[in-house]
């Protein structure tokens, strides 16, 4: 806490050098003219300025301490529309795939609550993706959006172009936070706890363990009312029933079962092995509500669309078994298994159905919504910032171009296969 307080007067201090005469203000104070459908419009290119201080600098290019939160300001611009300067707080963000400050690294962003306790017009966080590990820079926006096309609480997408103290960092995604106003917005009851999973945990006996910082799965949310995992033994218990008959039945009393089975046909149609139904078994979140009755939560949606960034072949496409137990990944040569709630589900005949079903619903959905075009469109959008990032024309450049035509392209294949899955097992 003193050290917190100690960089809050640094980033005053240092406001006056990088901001001249401007007063940095509370999220609440702020005049800004920004609206909340500013942050995660897919045509507008939003502009983020981070002002950090020198300290704020040193402790992000520092391995021991760049995951904690320190403190700097921001600003954010589009269309003529402003922020104004904020108070926030910022740290790296990412797992295998993070970066010090002085490389290419993704950041969190969490303003200090105003008294109606929203942050900034109703958003605490932000989460900037540096698209890093996504060699066409538009997998994401085509990952979430089919998601929520499909009715599976998902973040919003929208773009952003970074500067980190006047410096151009290109751009970035802005992702909406999976945190409690999102919980309030896509949801009527209420929140009990939202988990994030551990890679490779899974949910196996045991896997109830630690508290909110610690275990095989990590309470981001709702540890401070319900300092328990009660509801995730239940959870876990339920998984591990060995009769299948038994096992379906009393999941639909543990997960929001329709749900789930969407999560995991939308998972696998756009062939996230680095979600839930990979052999990764990572990157989502689980949100239960008082009853103890969980949701899943995508994440972590940039190597999908065939993505298989471990080859040096350009337009090649990964793809992962819509319906196996088991998985490689572009990392990985050897057969592992995959999400045991998806594996089980896929071995019980009356599970396996539903399963098929929601994944030819989820075929369905990508040509109704026009997935295909809507990513078209996207790209076109970024398009400016990137040919500024990469130069028009450069090797780099070609590459993105031609890793967005071939995951658009990954759509009618997956179909095809959908198609050939729903015609062997007699789905209607």
């Amino acid at each position: 806490m003193v050290i917190q307080t100690g960089l809050r007067r640094l980033v005053a201090g240092s406001a006056a050098l990088v901001l001249g005469s401007v007063l940095l203000v509370s999220p609440a104070q702020a005049a800004g003219t920004l609206k909340s459908t500013d942050f995660y419009n897919p045509l507008k290119v939003l502009r983020i300025d981070l002002n950090l201080p020198a300290e704020t600098v040193k402790a992000l290019n520092d391995r021991k301490v760049y995951r904690n939160y320190v403190p700097g300001s921001i600003s954010m611009s589009v269309d003529g529309r402003t922020s104004g300067d904020l108070e926030m707080d910022i740290r790296l963000k990412g797992s295998t795939s993070i970066s010090p400050l002085n490389g290419t690294p993704s950041f969190k962003v969490r303003f200090p609550k105003g008294p109606s306790g929203t942050g900034y017009l109703g958003i605490q966080r932000l989460t900037l993706n540096a698209l890093t590990q996504d060699g066409s820079k538009i997998h994401e926006y085509g990952a979430y959006a089919l998601f929520n096309s499909m009715g599976v609480p998902a973040s919003k997408t929208g773009w952003a172009r970074v500067y980190v103290n006047g410096v151009d960092r290109g751009l970035y995604l802005n992702l909406e936070q999976p945190d409690e106003n999102f919980m309030a917005k896509r949801f009527k009851d209420i929140t009990q706890h939202v988990y994030e999973g551990v890679a490779l945990r899974d949910f196996k006996p045991g896997n109830d363990d630690g508290d909110n910082l610690y275990g095989a799965f990590l309470a981001d949310y709702g540890w401070k009312v319900t300092a328990n995992k009660n509801d995730l033994t239940k959870l876990i218990s339920v998984i591990n029933y060995r009769d299948p008959a038994a096992w379906y039945k009393a999941l639909d009393g543990v997960v929001d079962r329709p749900a789930l089975l969407k999560f995991m046909a939308t998972e696998t149609f756009l062939g996230h092995w680095d979600g839930y139904t990979g052999p990764n078994i990572n990157n989502y979140f689980i949100r239960s509500n008082t009853r103890g009755k969980f949701t899943f939560i995508p994440w972590g949606t940039d190597q999908t669309f065939g993505e298989n960034r471990q080859t040096k072949t350009l337009g090649d496409t990964f793809l992962t078994p819509m319906l196996a137990k088991t998985s490689t990944h572009p990392w990985l040569p050897k057969e592992t298994a995959r999400g045991n709630v998806y594996t089980k589900c896929i071995a019980y005949s009356v599970c396996k159905t539903a399963y098929l079903i929601e994944l030819k619903a989820v075929s369905a959905m990508a040509t109704e919504m026009k997935l295909g075009t809507l990513m078209k469109s996207a790209a076109a959008v970024i398009k400016p910032v990137l040919v500024s990032q990469y130069k028009s024309g450069s090797d780099l450049m070609q590459v993105i171009e031609m890793e967005q035509t071939r995951s658009i392209s990954f759509i009618a294949t997956r179909q095809k296969e959908v198609a050939a899955l729903v015609k062997t097992y007699k789905i209607k």
